[in-house]
C-alpha cells in the first residue's frame, strides 16, 4: 500500500483520545522526570554527606595544625607571632576565619571575617596543650560553600546526561508511538464493521477483529435467534458465454471471480453459501449494528469489481444483485437449518428474478433499521412495493466504497 493511501487512512479516522502517539511519549516523559528526581535525591544525599565529612576532616586537621604552630607564641603571648600564624592560616585556600582564644574562652587574636553565630556550624576548635594541661583555644572556620562549589561541575554534568538521555527517550517513545498508532490506525480502517470503543487502537483492533474470529453460525443456545443478512449476486449471462467461450480461459475467468469473491468476505467478514445456477450467496450473520451497511457495500463492490473483470476480456455481463435483512432462529438439526436455507435461497432468486442488469434491490423488513441506510439512496420498486431500489450511494458511504475498492482491486492480478 502507498504512502499517500496510508496517510489517508489515518487521515480519515485519526488518532484516538488514547491513542498511543500520546500515550508513549507522555509516559516516557514521566519515566524520565520521576527517574531524575530519584537520581538527583540520591546524588543530592551522596554529595551533600561527602562534603561533611570532606570539610569535618580538613578542618579539624587545619585547626590541629594551627595549635601546634601557635603553641610557643601562646605561652609567651607574643600576639605579633600569633598573629602571623593566623593570618598565614587564613591564606589558606577555604579558610574564613582562624581566632586563638585563651582558657576562658576570650579572644587573644583572630584573623578574617567577623562572621555570624549562624557559621558556627563550620567551626572547628581544638584545644592548644602544654604537659597535658590546656592553655588556650584555637578556631577555624571553612568557606561553607568551598566544597559545594567543587561538586557544582559534576552535578551540571549529571543535569545535562540526565536531559539529553530524557530527550533521545521521549523523542524515540513518540517516533515508536507514532508509528504504531498509524500502523494500527490503517488496520482498523482496512477491517469491517463500523464499532467503536472507548480506548487506544488496540482496542479498536481488538473490537473490529473479534467478530473475524469468531466461527460463524455457532450459538450456545440451541434456539437461538439472530439478526442474518443475505446478499445473492447473478450473472444472467453466464451459460451463454460458457457455450462461447474456450474452457479454459471461462476456468480461469470464474477462478479469479472466486477469488474475488473470497477476498469480500475477509474484507466484509461474510460467510459463502453454496449456491447453485450461477448465482453467489453470502450471508452476515456478526455485528448486528452494521450489517446491512456492509451487505450493500459487499454487494456494490462486487457488482463493480465482477464487471471490471470481464470487461478487461472484452466480455459484457448482466449482473444484479439483492440484499435481504432478516432474523434467523437456529436449530439443533441441521436437516432442518438446511431446509430454512434452502428457503431463504429460494426467496434471494425470487428477488433477484424483479432486478435489472446492474441494479441492486433491497427487501424490506420488519427489523430494518432505517437509520442505516441515512446515507443511501432508495426508492420502491413500485408504488406499494416491499422491495427497493438502491439508486446510489451517499456521499460518505461512496468514499469508504472506493477505498474498500482498491483494497479489493489489488487483490485481481492481471491475466
Amino acid at each position: 500500500m502507498s504512502n499517500s493511501q496510508s496517510q489517508g487512512y489515518v487521515t480519515s479516522m485519526g488518532h484516538t483520545k488514547r491513542s498511543f502517539a500520546k500515550f508513549l511519549p507522555l509516559a516516557a516523559l514521566i519515566f524520565s522526570v520521576l527517574t531524575g528526581l530519584a537520581l538527583g535525591l540520591t546524588h543530592s544525599q551522596q554529595m551533600s554527606a561527602l562534603t561533611s565529612q570532606q570539610k569535618s576532616h580538613l578542618g579539624n586537621i587545619l585547626a590541629g595544625q594551627l595549635a601546634k604552630v601557635i603553641r610557643e607564641p601562646l605561652i609567651h603571648r607574643d600576639s605579633l607571632s600569633l598573629q602571623v600564624e593566623l593570618d598565614d592560616m587564613l591564606a589558606i585556600t577555604g579558610v574564613r576565619q582562624a581566632a586563638v582564644y585563651d582558657i576562658e574562652n576570650q579572644l587573644i587574636a583572630r584573623a578574617g571575617d567577623n562572621v555570624r553565630r549562624s557559621m558556627d556550624i563550620s567551626r572547628y576548635r581544638t584545644p592548644v596543650s602544654v604537659d597535658n594541661s590546656t592553655i588556650g583555644f584555637v578556631s577555624v572556620i571553612l568557606q561553607p560553600d568551598y566544597y559545594a562549589a567543587q561538586t557544582t561541575t559534576a552535578t551540571r554534568i549529571l543535569l545535562l546526561l540526565w536531559a539529553l538521555l530524557a530527550a533521545i527517550l521521549v523523542f524515540v517513545a513518540f517516533r515508536f508511538g507514532s508509528s504504531l498508532s498509524t500502523r494500527l490506525t490503517i488496520l482498523i480502517e482496512q477491517l469491517p464493521g463500523s464499532e467503536t470503543r472507548e480506548g487506544d487502537e488496540l482496542t479498536q483492533l481488538e473490537c473490529r477483529i473479534d467478530p473475524l474470529l469468531r466461527k460463524p453460525g455457532t450459538a450456545s443456545d440451541p434456539l437461538f435467534e439472530q439478526s442474518v443478512t443475505t446478499v445473492a449476486i447473478a450473472c444472467r449471462n453466464l451459460p451463454r458465454l460458457e457455450a462461447l467461450l474456450n474452457q479454459e480461459h471461462f476456468k480461469t475467468l470464474m477462478v479469479k471471480l472466486d477469488q474475488l469473491v473470497e477476498g469480500a468476505e475477509r474484507l466484509y467478514g461474510a460467510t459463502r453459501l453454496p449456491g447453485s445456477d450461477y448465482h453467489i450467496y453470502l450471508e452476515f450473520a456478526e455485528g448486528e449494528n452494521d450489517q446491512l451497511p456492509r451487505a450493500i457495500h459487499c454487494a456494490a463492490a462486487l457488482l463493480r469489481l465482477s464487471s471490471q473483470l470481464l470487461d478487461k476480456q472484452g466480455i459484457a455481463v448482466e449482473l444484479s444483485a439483492a440484499v435481504s435483512p432478516g432474523r434467523q432462529q437456529t436449530s439443533p438439526s441441521i436437516l432442518l437449518s438446511e431446509r430454512e436455507l434452502g428457503k431463504r435461497l429460494a426467496g434471494m432468486r425470487s428477488l433477484l428474478d424483479k432486478a435489472a442488469t446492474g441494479e441492486i434491490l433491497l427487501a424490506e423488513h420488519a427489523h430494518l433499521e432505517q437509520a442505516a441506510l441515512d446515507d443511501i439512496d432508495l426508492s420502491p420498486l413500485a408504488e406499494g412495493s416491499a422491495v427497493y431500489r438502491i439508486n446510489h450511494l451517499g456521499e460518505h458511504s461512496e468514499a469508504r466504497l472506493k477505498r474498500q475498492l482498491m483494497i479489493l482491486g489489488e487483490q485481481l492480478n492481471p491475466l
